[in-house]
């Protein structure tokens, strides 16, 4: 069995296209020196060279408007108006309607020659539909057909009156075409020997060789390059790995040598100093509901989960190529391991370019639907030695905390504190309690609040407030707040509190502050509550109200059925389940105009259990039984909700 070619890529098909730009001079060149004129060039239809949109060929035509348009860009006149850039190819134009009559016209003798090229390999001369001489060649690489060369049709003998007599008998029954127009074109087909013919058919063997040598090369590069880049990824991995077995040293095995000469060989400028991990998880793995006893849709599930966990593995291994000094690895599956180092003017800078990262690398993932990644990053550790326990921080950076970016912080025991505290006001915010915020944010600042008026202690103060003010901005618009008005409402705080002389108002900024993240949350809540309506609503018109269950719907939601109910009916007003009974209803009120249909048949296409208990939901919203309805429905046109409760639909 033959090993498949590797198939060419973006980059390398572009080269090739470049390469019959040769190709399209070598066409003009035989339009005015050989008496056989508009050859053409058709690809194979599975080459997968072209996109969609582009011209599987390559024609005379096409380079001669080409080089007229780059004649005339350079100053070199205009060419004059030709229907036919060529006029050898007027014939054939006239005959085919310039393309739009090809398939019923030269397509019935061109389409068996490009066959038969393509199963016996070897050139053809052959008569066209109309009786003129025509020539193709193919171009073959190693058993693989890449296309045929076409030639333009020609006259072995003179033209004559009984010539044209035969072209008008093979072209009966075309109405497109303008006989007169055609014969003058006709008489203009050019003439050539059988010498001429057999020079014409060597020259265009000579450049399918060329044609099938440059595909040749090409596929050789494509190889090296696919190669290169599993020789890079292996490099890679052994690099992470080497990093994370925290065992070098400068000893005889000289790791670290080997460590930078590795670095070197796959891009990186220098060694990392700091390592994110990015944790993904599923919404399965994420569910605490209980799994309903399909073992086939729980296979099946689990399999796309592996599958969107490896789709998101290489696509975050992709992006950090792109980025400098910077490589990832997969430690476990759901778990990705981030080496960085970033060029940063301050520790600022370099913080904000982390979060950059962090945030694009959290896009990513939710962009193929895991919505539960969140990432930790460890502290700056400048020896390589080191790197094993940036990983450890990193992990425990996402263990202790619960945003989906957490920093390693390794504060003084004194600032434990407020640290923890406003953990609980974050908490807190995610609620949009507002008791429990106001506990979480007087906690905080007594935690927080200066031991003594002195300038370095209000400026420590200042400081934490600060710092806390960023961390909970940044929280909040990770959870999909409004991230301008956050950075507006953060800005402000911390303008006032860098201001204040004093720490009575530094607190009221804070507070105001924090109030404004819940009020940001309570419609945050809000829209999501809205959408959880909307998609119910959906659901029910998409599955039909006569099949769907609260049940179906909380599953397809990832929702708990009381909650899903609780959420529908704090929004809309009304319970699901009165929605469910108002849209069997109103489908039964359809189906009741139908006289060929039996209120028992209309109660079971509606999804009532039984007739009478259909019959009583109906009486009880319509104030008139289904009977009474489909023999006067102009007289019942509305629905009415009843002030005792509902019962159960179905």
């Amino acid at each position: 069995m033959k090993k498949q070619k590797a198939a060419l890529g973006g980059t390398l098909k572009q080269e090739f296209k470049k390469d019959l730009e040769l190709f399209e001079y070598f066409l003009v060149l035989i339009n005015h020196s050989s008496p056989i004129r508009n050859v053409e060039l058709m690809w194979a239809e599975d080459l997968e060279l072209f996109d969609p949109g582009e011209k599987p060929r390559v024609n005379t035509c096409d380079a001669l408007v080409q080089i007229a348009q780059i004649s005339q860009q350079s100053g070199g006149g205009e060419v004059a108006g030709r229907t036919s850039p060529s006029p050898s190819t007027l014939f054939c134009d006239l005959v085919h309607g310039f393309g739009s009559h090809e398939e019923q016209t030269c397509g019935r003798s061109d389409r068996p020659a490009k066959e038969r090229c393509r199963t016996s390999g070897c050139s053809q001369v052959y008569p066209c539909h109309v009786g003129l001489t025509d020539i193709a060649v193919p171009v073959i690489c190693e058993d693989k057909y890449l296309g045929t060369l076409f030639s333009g049709q020609v006259l072995t003998q003179p033209p004559s009156p009984q010539g044209f007599a035969q072209v008008r008998s093979a072209l009966d029954g075309q109405p497109h075409i303008d006989m007169a127009r055609l014969e003058e074109a006709y008489y203009r087909v050019p003439v050539v020997t059988t010498a001429q013919l057999a020079e014409m058919v060597r020259m265009l063997e000579v450049f399918a060789r060329y044609l099938a040598n440059a595909w040749k090369r090409l596929e050789i590069m494509s190889e090296f390059q696919r190669v290169r880049e599993r020789e890079l990824a292996l490099d890679r991995r052994q690099l992470a790995e080497m990093m994370l077995a925290g065992q070098m040293s400068n000893g005889p095995d000289n790791n670290v040598e080997a460590l930078h000469a590795l670095a070197n060989s796959v891009g990186l400028e220098r060694l990392p100093d700091r390592v994110l991990i990015l944790r993904l998880q599923t919404a399965m793995q994420n569910s605490q509901e209980p799994i309903a006893p399909r073992r086939e849709a729980e296979r099946a599930a689990a399999i796309g989960n592996h599958l969107a966990l490896a789709r998101v593995a290489h696509m975050v291994e992709d992006r950090c190529q792109n980025w400098p000094n910077t490589l990832a690895t997969v430690i476990t599956p759901g778990e990705i391991c981030i080496f960085t180092a970033q060029k940063s003017r301050t520790n600022g800078h370099e913080r904000m370019l982390l979060d950059e990262m962090a945030q694009a690398l959290l896009r990513t993932a939710r962009g193929q639907g895991l919505a539960m990644a969140r990432v930790g990053i460890s502290s700056t550790h400048a020896q390589s030695t080191e790197l094993l326990r940036a990983y450890h921080e990193a992990s425990s950076a996402l263990d202790s905390g619960h945003s989906t970016i957490n920093w390693f912080e390794a504060l003084p025991s004194r600032q434990q504190q407020p640290t923890q505290s406003l953990g609980k006001v974050l908490k807190a915010l995610q609620l949009a309690d507002i008791l429990a915020v106001n506990a979480a944010v007087q906690e905080f600042l007594a935690a927080a609040a200066p031991a003594a008026a002195t300038i370095a202690q209000l400026q420590q103060a200042r400081g934490l407030l600060t710092w806390a003010c960023e961390h909970l901005a940044r929280e909040m618009a990770s959870l999909g707040s409004n991230g301008v008005l956050v950075n507006l409402a953060k800005d402000r705080a911390v303008q006032i509190i860098v201001g204040s002389p004093s720490s009575f108002a530094m607190a009221e900024a804070f507070r105001s502050f924090v109030e404004q993240l819940r009020v940001q949350m309570v419609q945050l809540f809000s829209q999501r509550d809205e959408k959880i309506v909307s998609e119910t609503q959906r659901l029910v018109r998409e599955l039909g109200p006569e099949k769907v269950t609260i049940q179906d719907i909380a599953h397809d939601l990832k929702l708990s059925a009381g909650h899903l109910g609780r959420v529908y009916s704090r929004t809309s007003g009304h319970t699901l389940e009165e929605y469910l009974i108002r849209q069997r209803l109103e489908m039964a009120r359809r189906l009741l105009l139908d006289p060929r249909l039996h209120v028992s048949e209309v109660a079971d296409r509606c999804g009532f259990c039984n007739p009478a208990y259909f019959a009583s939901v109906f009486k009880k919203y319509m104030h008139c039984t289904p009977r009474a309805y489909a023999s006067e429905p102009q007289r019942w046109s509305g629905f009415e909700n009843p002030a005792h409760e509902l019962e159960r639909a179905g």
